[in-house]
């Protein structure tokens, strides 16, 4: 199978990135209100609410997460994949608003944000990520991001633990489908190879030792 060209690679976390720090720029300039209640607020805020962050440190800590496992599930997949895992899994994690935040508002991409991180791990789960500046598996960092959300439900505090985990459900289940319908480019149809290139490191080794260093 070839690998797939970098030059096909469309920054589609990159344009997220920019455009939630332009969304919270008009925020900040305008003192815009975005954030969502439920059964209170107007519905369009329920779609708002994703761009919009509560402040500066929780706007970096989604552009961390949105920007590199975005990035590798772009890669892995294509934009409109990554568009998709975010906005679905972003999206049901604002249902939370109605279950477990009927009184509060609600913002921020995070949930967005775990769903993609989730449909990574769940499509690639021996991809190397980071987990709280760790090098690790996928399925790992998944596992500890998991186990600090609902430590962080059972802990309080004005984080939406709730909406992150329920991202992380979707984006599990996206990952899921996807990988039981994985990408197959031309020559593999005629080989019936499926495509796990990526995840494949022994084989990568091997190939560049068998190029390299047994010349």
């Amino acid at each position: 199978m070839k690998e797939k060209d970098f030059g096909d690679f469309n920054w589609g976390a990159v344009k997220l990135s920019a455009l939630l720090s332009f969304v919270f720029g008009l925020q900040a300039f305008y003192n815009l209100e975005l954030a969502f209640q439920a059964f209170e607020s107007p519905f369009w805020k329920f779609f708002t609410s994703i761009v919009a962050h509560g402040g500066p440190e929780h706007l970096f800590n989604n552009l961390f997460f949105i920007a590199l496992f975005g990035s590798i599930y772009e890669l892995h997949t294509s934009e409109k994949e990554f568009y998709k895992a975010f906005f679905l899994s972003a999206l049901f994690a604002n249902l939370a608003a109605f279950v477990f935040f009927p009184d509060s508002y609600i913002v921020g991409a995070s949930g967005g944000a775990m769903g993609v991180l989730a449909a990574l791990s769940v499509y690639r789960p021996n991809q190397t990520g980071l987990a709280l500046g760790i090098p690790a598996p996928m399925w790992a960092v998944l596992g500890i991001y998991i186990f600090t959300n609902f430590a962080g439900v059972t802990g309080g505090g004005n984080t939406a633990y709730e909406a992150h985990l329920l991202g992380i459900v979707s984006g599990a289940y996206i990952g899921y489908m996807k990988r039981n319908r994985p990408l197959i480019s031309s020559e593999d149809e005629e080989d019936g190879k499926e495509e796990d290139e990526f995840s494949n490191w022994e084989r990568k080794i091997s190939k560049w030792e068998e190029k390299y260093m047994k010349n």
